[in-house]
């Protein structure tokens, strides 16, 4: 069965106020045969999933920690390396159940910042699963590495109180 989910979560904050944008993280399952393994529904569905629309409600998360960080590199080709670390590091960190990064994406709205260089978001199971990521080794090391590279970041958390 195929399944296609989307998730969207990045917290911006403008003159002291939060305000909600759009980030979308897609993930898609490419199970071969899925879409033509029965006829209607599963077909309609994908047809409607790749058109932009969701034929299912999304799920709610609230009982799960976003962590959400923007980072403006002072070098900007650094992004590709930057992003490729963090891809290989964080998704497999315990407690984290979905994963994003990437580049800021023109979708033709003057009132979305433009101001990063790479956007991450980090789905974790909990507060708890949150502090244990905040203190991984591997996510200390990344960090590290890293920061001495950023002009600036902004980091943002919500979710399960």
């Amino acid at each position: 069965m195929c399944m296609n989910r989307i998730q969207f979560a990045v917290v911006m904050v403008k003159n002291g106020f939060v305000s909600c944008a759009l980030a979308l993280m897609l993930s898609a399952c490419a199970a071969k045969g899925s879409a033509n393994s029965s006829a209607g529904a599963n077909s309609s569905a994908g047809a409607n999933a790749s058109a932009g629309t969701n034929a299912s409600a999304a799920k709610v998360l609230s009982a799960h920690v976003q962590h959400v960080v923007f980072v403006t590199l002072a070098n900007p080709s650094d992004a590709a390396a930057m992003k490729a670390d963090s891809d290989a590091v964080l998704p497999k960190i315990p407690g984290v159940l979905n994963y994003a990064c990437g580049p800021h994406i023109d979708v033709g709205r003057k009132n979305i910042r433009q101001d990063y260089t790479l956007g991450i978001l980090v789905e974790l199971s909990s507060v708890e699963a949150y502090r244990a990521y905040q203190a991984n080794p591997e996510h200390i090391a990344l960090i590290q590495k890293w920061k001495p590279k950023w002009s600036k970041s902004e980091m943002f958390d919500f979710g399960a109180p």
